[in-house]
């Protein structure tokens, strides 16, 4: 054999593993892939009173998944205003077009997210995702290799899954998914570093890094906590009772040094994001025990191998939870890796005496991960506790899949090596799956309430939901319903036959594998195909004239009434009001609050999403607000289909209408007067006022020495995302208030010299200046992110070092190494 022919070897395996990967994605994505189509729900767009204006053609059509609707209204307006900043050559920390401003919580740091901002075309988006999934299925099979020590065709098939199961299919899109993409890589390096140390905690370094940057920074909480869960049983089952020895100190050390420059290095994405979310009303609930997605209970157990059962949001289906069951996504059914992956091959695992430690763990972990979902007493109480109540326990189910694949991969091992021969156990699995056959098949033939009979009352009552409308849509339910639970009494029934070829102290033969493998990658594919939403492009945000109209007249904010989601106003280059982050800054919610009408059902993860501005027509067809909204610059209100009689909007359009605030301020004004309130109730109550006139007062929380009437004027003579410049002329000292959001991290200069931003009627900015003209400039320099930047830099400055260490003892290690060879190979002789 030539030295050449492993790696020939090792390449044509790559090559495999890449392949199979891709397939997996083409079949997802493949429309998009080659540029027919958009993958964006972008069909939500045309229900009514969202986007696109309504015409003749549109009129039939029903988007293919509502739930998708964040993909349109938040992600990919984020990826356009980033991008185009970062291509102006700016890097966008504020985001000024919703909450009167605010940080920008995108991911600026993501690998993923880098690309698609990158690029101006909504195109690069599925390849966005073949990125995610190269990584995510690369780390599974070098996981499954490294750690499990598992064939090459069980750790093949095994990293062909994973960017398949049902987290990623459920998050495609979103940033919820990237962290979980590292979470293979991780564990790999954490294995690294407790056996080998050295330069395999610079690599854990780097990960953990990656793993906090680029995505959701909760997700990637529990991606620590996994491997940290995976770090401890490591050490103890490594060392045993040599806990305390030399070498497991030292691991031990090291892996905790790996963590810790990781989170360094990621400190500028970190400390700015936590400073924003710890000024959020979402946040501040969670503190006090409220819980958005509470735990459901057995209920939820079905759903780990019939994601389905419950039905789905897509069109075509209907669903049907039970008492506080959460979406799809959101639910148990995100643990779904396939009915063989989990109640055939993850069973098997245990017959591998050689795994047993490692099986163990895994279900451990699948079990913790799935304890929220289930109720678990006990384990719940855990994750109520302070600073783990600040997560999304439903969404720790990525977990549970990894174990269960993780477990898949060891059982395809066992067939591979010819060990799987029928033990008395695998009765119980093979009975379970019967009986799930028998089960769907009921199902299939009596379909559960209110599909089978309840259902169609309903709707000759005149009632819907969603797209569902007449009975061709409930016969259409119904047959949705009847063939996913055939589908699924298939594949149990298949699960179950599988066992029996067990029986009689048979095993499979080890070509058998990789076919078998190829049907498991169907099974994923067959529950993924068809879930994301590929559109026409022509649907990609068409331009609207009548808000093109707005945009390019006078400067102002606006606001849909019952109409254009908040951040969608980014898309036509508007300045809402409103906004839809995942944060919701309290002290502006509670100011907004005042001057809207309460959601008829608020969701407690989108305060604004459902408000409308409190206002009246008078009988010249003029519109008039609350002064809050007059405050805060609000000019424009935007609404559909046709304006009644009395109004006169200013500007119309096809199924559009615009009216204009005449009493809107500008953004930079300066009241007569200016009033110390400190308590936020009292504050809020005089806001709330209807003789409360933002001309005349302006409440601050902190003393000013200010004549008793002010005088002067101001106006912004430029201005981009992180900076404002506004030329004052004073005839008396006064306060100077710009109407955007306050932050700690916005810093006030007056011709050059630093001076206080004062928090101005409960959210917003005032900066006190004195009689005369001059510049007030206000640039966003959080302190968070400028000490993010140190620490990076000192992180990076520590792991050089620790690589010029490792790499000037190297020599040494490797005569330590071939000394200790030459002894073993050359005993001294025993004196006599």
């Amino acid at each position: 054999m030539t030295s050449e022919e492993p790696i020939k070897r090792r390449l044509l395996r790559l090559l495999v593993v890449l392949a199979g990967i891709v397939l997996g994605q083409a079949v997802l994505y493949g429309p998009s892939l080659v540029g027919r189509k958009i993958l964006l729900p972008l069909d939500i767009l045309t229900e009514p009173k969202t986007y696109i204006p309504r015409t003749s053609e549109l009129a039939p059509t029903s988007p293919h998944n509502v739930q998708l609707g964040d993909l349109v209204f938040t992600t990919e307006p984020g990826r356009r205003f980033l991008g185009s900043e970062i291509r102006s050559g700016r890097f966008p920390l504020w985001n000024p077009h919703q909450y009167a401003g605010g940080p920008n919580t995108w991911s600026k740091f993501s690998p993923f997210v880098m690309l698609g901002a990158l690029s101006a075309s909504p195109r690069v988006l599925p390849w966005i995702e073949v990125l995610a999934a190269l990584v995510s299925g690369l780390g599974v099979y070098r996981f499954c290799r490294r750690v499990l020590r598992v064939a090459f065709w069980p750790a093949a098939i095994a990293s062909w899954c994973y960017p398949l199961t049902a987290f990623f299919v459920f998050w495609q899109g979103y940033g919820v998914a990237y962290p979980v993409v590292w979470l293979p890589w991780m564990l790999l390096a954490v294995h690294n570093t407790l056996r080998r140390g050295g330069v395999a905690g610079v690599g854990l370094a780097g990960v953990t890094c990656l793993v906090l940057v680029s995505g959701r920074l909760d997700i990637a909480a529990q991606v620590l906590l996994t491997s940290g869960l995976y770090a401890l049983w490591c050490y103890f089952d490594v060392y045993r009772k040599r806990w305390f020895y030399r070498q497991a100190l030292g691991a031990g050390v090291a892996v905790l040094v790996g963590w810790g420059l990781g989170l360094l290095l990621a400190a500028p994405d970190v400390l700015p994001t936590l400073e924003y979310v710890r000024t959020g009303a979402r946040m501040a609930r969670r503190s006090a025990g409220a819980e958005e997605r509470p735990p459901v209970g057995l209920a939820a157990l079905p759903q780990v191998v019939l994601p389905k059962m419950y039905g789905s949001y897509e069109f075509g289906s209907f669903p049907i939870f039970p008492d506080r069951q959460p979406v799809l996504a959101e639910s148990s059914a995100a643990t779904y890796t396939g009915v063989l992956v989990t109640l055939f091959l993850a069973p098997l695992a245990w017959c591998s005496r050689r795994h047993r430690s490692m099986n163990i763990f895994l279900v451990l972990l699948g079990f913790l991960a799935l304890s929220w979902c289930f109720n678990v007493p006990g384990l719940v109480s855990l994750l109520r506790l302070p600073g783990l109540n600040m997560l999304s326990h439903n969404r720790f189910v990525f977990a549970a899949s990894f174990a269960i694949l993780a477990l898949a991969a060891i059982g395809l091992d066992v067939l591979w090596q010819g060990a799987g021969r029928w033990r008395w156990w695998f009765w119980a699995p093979a009975a379970l799956l019967a009986g799930l056959c028998v089960w769907c098949l009921g199902r299939a033939v009596f379909l559960p309430e209110p599909i089978e009979t309840q259902l169609e009352p309903l709707i000759l009552q005149g009632n819907s939901f969603q797209w569902l409308h007449d009975l061709e849509g409930v016969r259409r339910v119904q047959a949705w319903f009847a063939t996913t639970n055939m589908v699924a009494a298939a594949l149990c029934g298949l699960g179950a036959a599988c066992w029996l070829s067990l029986w009689g102290r048979k095993t499979w033969r080890p070509w058998v594998v990789p076919l078998f493998g190829a049907f498991l990658v169907g099974d994923l594919l067959l529950f993924g195909y068809g879930r994301a939403a590929q559109c026409d492009p022509a649907l990609y945000y068409p331009r609207i004239p009548v808000l093109e109209d707005v945009r390019r007249s006078a400067p102002g904010r606006a606001i849909g009434y019952d109409c254009l989601p908040a951040n969608l106003a980014t898309i036509c280059g508007l300045h809402d009001v409103l906004g839809y982050d995942s944060v919701d800054p309290a002290q502006y919610i509670d100011l907004i609050a005042i001057a809207c009408h309460p959601a008829l059902a608020p969701a407690p993860f989108a305060l604004t999403s459902g408000l409308t501005p409190k206002m009246t027509l008078t009988g010249e067809g003029d519109v008039r607000f609350s002064p809050v909204l007059d405050m805060l610059g609000l000019r424009y209100v935007i609404f559909r289909g046709s304006p009644p009689r009395d109004a006169r909007p200013a500007f119309q359009g096809s199924d559009y209408w615009v009216l204009v605030n005449s009493n809107a301020l500008a953004r930079v004004s300066i009241p007569n007067r200016v009033e110390l309130v400190n308590d936020a109730a009292a504050r809020l109550q005089k806001l709330a006022s209807p003789t409360f006139s933002p001309r005349e007062v302006a409440y601050v929380e902190s003393p000013v020495h200010l004549p008793s009437s002010c005088h002067g004027a101001a106006e912004i003579v430029e201005e981009i995302p992180m900076r404002i410049r506004v030329s004052v002329r004073m005839e008396t000292p006064g306060l100077v208030v710009l109407a955007d959001l306050w932050d700690k991290g916005w810093q006030a200069y007056l011709d050059g010299k630093r001076v206080p931003i004062l928090r101005t009627n409960h959210a917003i900015r005032g900066v006190v200046v004195p009689a005369g003209s001059g510049t007030l400039e206000f640039r966003y320099e959080p302190v968070s992110f400028a000490w993010g930047l140190r620490l990076a830099a000192l992180s990076a400055t520590l792991l050089l070092g620790w690589c010029g260490i490792i790499l000037w003892r190297q020599p040494q290690m490797n005569t330590a190494r071939r000394s200790r060879k030459c002894e073993d190979r050359n005993p001294k002789p025993e004196k006599s």
